[in-house]
């Protein structure tokens, strides 16, 4: 197996936040449909679940300051949504209460 470069854990951790971002939209359209809330909270969980497994496939030998820089954001990004996704079962909504989870995105570029 090759070597995983900086510039490829970077790669993979945007796509890591892509797929988290994914999620966060179909929040948005669970405000608008409360139907939808087991079909969201799935999709949530299989997202953070999937964010979490490329995250964790970053070899050491890949990281340096960019990819840590990148992997907090997207930790807390993840956890925003864990948050929202814990609020949306015990509540049933996933208002904007709290932490603003889109605000989070502006780390991406530090």
């Amino acid at each position: 197996m090759a070597e995983m470069s900086a510039g490829a854990a970077l790669r993979q951790l945007k796509q890591a936040h892509a797929g988290l971002k994914k999620a966060r939209q179909l929040m948005r359209q669970g405000r608008e449909n409360p139907g939808l809330t087991p079909r969201i909270v799935d999709a949530g969980w299989a997202s953070l679940i999937q964010a979490h497994r490329l995250m964790a496939e970053i070899p050491r030998a890949a990281v340096d300051e960019a990819v840590l820089t990148q992997q907090l954001s997207v930790q807390r990004y993840a956890t925003a949504l864990l948050v929202r996704l814990r609020r949306l079962l015990r509540t049933g909504d996933a208002g904007d209460g709290g932490e603003d989870i889109d605000a989070l995105d502006a780390d991406d570029d530090e």
